[in-house]
């Protein structure tokens, strides 16, 4: 009995020119699925600040500055966390305000600084929920131009839990409605 000889392919013949548009469709499904991938990888950060577990879902690792501020007439340490991919720039701006009666006024400070650095008027305003803070979170959307007179658009979620508030901001040239969901349903605090 005669040897079994491995199957080659011709380089003419019938199998040549039906392989080829195979490639072409294989490359293009290549393709077309590497456009589909999301190009936001979104990532659970927890932020701890003052004993609270806040989860934030960010696309890229934060980097992590203070800074003293005045805000509403008193002097506070904002701890800002942010970070860019896909186009997007996110942050999380967080502060200790110590008197209850203090907290209103500083979200209020917090969303005026948010419009003037865009010199942007609210696009929208609603309530918003985020699992675990105190009722009353707000969302903001602002739409203004970048020092280079680009367009941005900047959603803004402005919170508090006890005295302890919270400004979370999504920023872009534009934001797609898949990106806005991922962070309005990651952000939450973890228990009680």
């Amino acid at each position: 009995m005669p040897a079994a000889r491995p199957h080659r392919f011709s380089s003419s013949g019938p199998c040549s020119r039906a392989v080829l548009p195979l490639r072409r469709a294989a490359a293009a499904f290549l393709l077309a699925l590497a456009a589909c991938s999301p190009a936001i990888d979104w990532r659970e950060v927890h932020v701890t600040d003052g004993g609270t577990d806040l989860r934030v879902p960010f696309p890229c690792r934060p980097a992590r500055v203070e800074r003293a501020l005045p805000l509403a007439g008193q002097p506070l340490v904002l701890a800002l966390q942010s970070c860019e991919a896909g186009g997007l720039t996110v942050g999380l701006a967080t502060a200790e305000v110590g008197n209850p009666a203090q907290v209103a006024p500083v979200l209020a400070a917090l969303a005026d600084g948010a419009r003037r650095g865009l010199d942007a008027m609210p696009q929208a305003t609603e309530a918003a929920a985020v699992p675990g803070a105190t009722p009353g979170a707000v969302r903001l959307h602002l739409q203004g131009r970048r020092p280079d007179g680009s367009a941005v658009h900047k959603d803004v979620w402005l919170f508090s839990r006890g005295t302890r508030v919270y400004q979370a901001t999504l920023v872009g040239s534009a934001l797609a409605p898949a990106d806005q969901a991922a962070f309005r349903d990651g952000l939450h605090f973890q228990g009680p």
